[in-house]
């Protein structure tokens, strides 16, 4: 075997392809252990919640951001953790008036075994490639594992919305759940945001993440707009369209569709439970991910829903999952 003598053949021969693995790895192990994972941070998160109501009766803060963040000197140190931050409307801008830490050990499992396999000296010439610069990698790689469970993260973070701990905390208008790194990048994973007219939107507005509840939409249509992340909750559709349409990472709730179309909607990691479909059509419709992204969605997902003669035309739902459901043409 022909050692690696240049920094930039070590990158792209060894570097990045152990990189690729070990966040494969990382990824069949998140999902396979999604149930221990989400049970033990949303407990976690409701006691920094818990703390967060305390100060607010002492401090009179209100809550428009909690920020879960991996501490990347935590990792190098050995002890892997995430800081809960609680921020004003000022955000990072401002200070935390509240703070917790968590254990993130469950997210580095095969973490020391890749740091051996990256700086094992048998695979390049010890002389010309330094350890150090290899280590100096490692940072890039702990952004992407940070955003890899971020990805997985953002499908049960709305799950605090029904713990009385976060009924009790004062919120601002506008309030986010993000994840990241501290003092750098942040994605969304859930907002509470004030209710925005879906049928006629102020131009540039931003419709992701609204929580829609109790709507009866007749003979309407939703079209050109990125609903990433909307919650439909108990809302009914009559001889609707939707079309032309982000739904990703979307969810409807106890909401009944007849005679509605469906027209070129992208559908990846979209959740539908206990709906009713009747006389509906899609079109041209998909849940399969862009070749080009890089982001996590979870299959498509039907969960005790009614399905009365649904039509089908150009749809690709590639690993859709389907449960306790009633279809009939």
């Amino acid at each position: 075997m022909e050692l690696i003598q240049t920094f930039d053949e070590y990158l792209t021969l060894r570097y990045k392809p152990l990189e690729v693995e070990y966040l494969k790895k990382l990824g069949q192990y998140l999902s396979k252990n999604i149930s221990t994972i989400r049970k033990f941070c949303l407990e976690e998160w409701r006691k920094a919640m818990a703390h967060a109501c305390e100060v607010q009766q002492r401090e009179n803060q209100v809550c428009a951001y909690m920020s879960i963040s991996l501490l990347n000197t935590s990792v190098i140190a050995g002890t892997p953790e995430f800081q809960i931050d609680f921020y004003n409307e000022e955000w990072v801008y401002g200070e935390a008036w509240a703070r917790q830490r968590m254990s993130a050990d469950f997210l580095f499992k095969y973490w020391k075994d890749f740091q051996l396999d990256a700086l094992d000296d048998r695979f390049f010439v010890r002389s010309k490639i330094s350890k150090v610069e290899i280590k100096a990698l490692f940072w890039g790689t702990l952004d992407k594992v940070t955003f890899l469970f971020t990805c997985h993260a953002k499908y049960f973070s709305f799950r605090l919305w029904y713990y009385n701990e976060f009924d009790d905390l004062i919120k601002a208008e506008n309030f986010y759940i993000t994840c990241g790194t501290y003092l750098d990048w942040q994605d969304r994973m859930f907002a509470i945001l004030p209710e925005v007219d879906l049928l006629n939107p102020d131009a540039n507005e931003d419709t992701t993440f609204r929580h829609i509840n109790g709507k009866v939409y007749r003979q309407k249509k939703f079209h050109d707009l990125n609903l990433h992340s909307c919650l439909f909750e108990e809302c009914q559709f009559d001889n609707f369209t939707f079309e032309n349409l982000n739904l990703v990472d979307a969810s409807f709730l106890r909401c009944r569709f007849t005679s509605t179309r469906f027209v070129n909607v992208k559908m990846a990691g979209c959740d539908l439970f206990e709906c009713y479909f009747k006389d509906c059509t899609f079109e041209n419709c998909s849940s399969e991910i862009d070749e080009d992204s890089d982001e996590y969605f979870a299959p498509m997902r039907i969960y005790h829903c009614y399905l009365i003669n649904l039509k089908y035309e150009n749809c690709n739902f590639p690993d859709s999952t389907e449960i306790d459901c009633f279809e009939k043409e």
